[in-house]
């Protein structure tokens, strides 16, 4: 299920909190009575903690030259409309090929191991958040995105997505502005997070490249650009070979059309949304999209009080978002419910 929520800072009155808790100011140290905001809970900071970063599209870009995607199209299940995917097996596929390259990160090994090994491991708590895999209600977040009126969510010009994966809403809003003129005199601002960096690479960054090229590019565009270092490359229906003229195409495209994309890696957290309101347009409306993040306990305080940081840092211009989560997660400890009280108790 989703639901949205468009309070505003007045709906936030911290005299209205339960329990006895106190909200210190941003950026506030903890005092005995004070509530610490969980943004700045010592833990996050913490070694073990992958700390965030922006990483720049022309650089993600660059990793993905000469890497064919097999990707597959379906439909979301309420309103039909088409997605693409990069399929997992091919993620597979590319993190064996890369499992014994000096220049990838420990981290892509952890992931192979997780994902062709014996565990049969979703996640693993601060190395792969199961960012890979494309969860129920990042789908259901599609739905509900596609019944609403594209005339309200065209007031917005920020599209921010926390905790992507294969970055599906995003997917959907990033469709939508290709079906746009290609002389926009307004910046689009495309901005997706995911804990791991390799996910953002490897599937968030994909699915939007495979959707350009089916969105944008003609047929006689798709095969030029994939064949343009081979005349003899194999080009199936299901497969884009990233050329580095494809590559080029697509980033140059992005400029004409006026659309920034910024990807940022890491966890949650004050550096984290310190980061984010460096990249965000100060004048932009904005709409927020996360979906299947509130599963455990321990991180639905900060998601929720991320999600805060983005209402009231820019309350005098419309900011709306998206939460899309199963009622409860079990055997994880997430839910609805407390999400929701953690909310009303602020």
């Amino acid at each position: 299920m989703s639901f949205s929520f468009g309070f505003t800072s007045n709906d936030l009155n911290d005299d209205e909190l339960t329990d006895d808790e106190t909200i210190a100011p941003t950026g506030s140290t903890q005092t005995t009575n004070e509530f610490v905001n969980p943004l700045d809970f010592p833990r996050l900071l913490t070694q073990d903690v992958v700390q965030p970063q922006i990483i720049d599209l022309s650089l993600m870009l660059k990793s993905l030259n000469n890497v064919r995607l097999s990707f597959e199209q379906f439909s979301s299940p309420i309103t039909s409309y088409p997605l693409y995917r990069r399929e997992l097996f091919d993620v597979k596929h590319q993190l064996m090929l890369e499992s014994d390259d000096p220049n990838v990160s420990n981290t892509n090994n952890e992931l192979t191991d997780i994902l062709i090994g014996d565990t049969s491991e979703d996640l693993r708590k601060n190395v792969y958040e199961g960012g890979l895999k494309s969860w129920e209600c990042s789908i259901d977040l599609v739905d509900a995105l596609n019944d609403t009126s594209y005339k309200e969510l065209n007031q917005f010009n920020t599209f921010v997505e926390l905790g992507c994966g294969t970055s599906l809403p995003t997917e959907f809003i990033f469709s939508k502005l290709l079906l746009e003129s290609t002389n926009q005199d307004i910046t689009k601002t495309v901005i997706l997070s995911d804990y791991n960096e390799s996910v953002l690479r490897l599937v968030s960054l994909p699915n939007l490249l495979i959707t350009w090229a089916n969105c944008v590019l003609t047929a006689e565009q798709r095969v030029s650009l994939q064949r343009a270092q081979d005349e003899n490359v194999p080009i199936c229906e299901d497969e884009l070979l990233l050329t580095e003229k494809l590559l080029d195409s697509f980033y140059q495209d992005m400029q004409k059309r006026n659309i920034n994309i910024h990807f940022i890696s890491g966890s949650w957290g004050r550096t984290f949304t310190k980061l984010l309101h460096t990249i965000i347009p100060a004048d932009q409306n904005i709409l927020v999209l996360t979906s299947e993040t509130i599963y455990q306990p321990e991180n639905l305080p900060v998601i929720a009080e991320t999600l805060l940081d983005l209402k009231l840092s820019y309350s005098s211009i419309a900011v709306k978002e998206f939460v899309a989560a199963k009622d409860i997660y079990f055997g994880v400890g997430g839910s609805i419910v407390e999400f929701e009280n953690y909310l009303k108790r602020k």
